[in-house]
């Protein structure tokens, strides 16, 4: 039985593997770039206390599109609180009307 290609299946999957990695690891480059343009922009335009910056939604992008090493912060900073979720208070029972007095 004769080939159908001369150049091996697994080469070809190996070379398409290597160019979609490629080309993912442009996109994410190009979006840790906006990132941080986007971060130093917020920082340019807004006063806070340093140590603060970091925790903004503008801070997580950074972390989200470069890694987590990209701009450290304290392990769960990212993770919003859980939602306070309370009971309803039932209303209380309208009073019945008193009985007749019999006597």
């Amino acid at each position: 039985m004769k080939p159908l290609f001369k150049f091996p299946l697994w080469a070809a999957a190996c070379v398409g593997a290597g160019l979609s990695w490629s080309a993912a690891a442009q996109t994410t480059s190009s979006e840790c770039e906006q990132a941080w343009t986007n971060y130093n922009e917020f920082k340019q335009h807004n006063v806070m206390e340093p140590s603060q910056y970091a925790f903004t939604v503008h801070g997580a992008a950074v972390r989200a599109a470069c890694g987590q090493d990209a701009l450290p912060v304290p392990p769960g900073s990212d993770t919003p609180p859980l939602p306070i979720i309370r009971k309803r208070v039932k209303p209380p029972e309208k009073q019945k009307p008193p009985k007749p007095y019999t006597p």
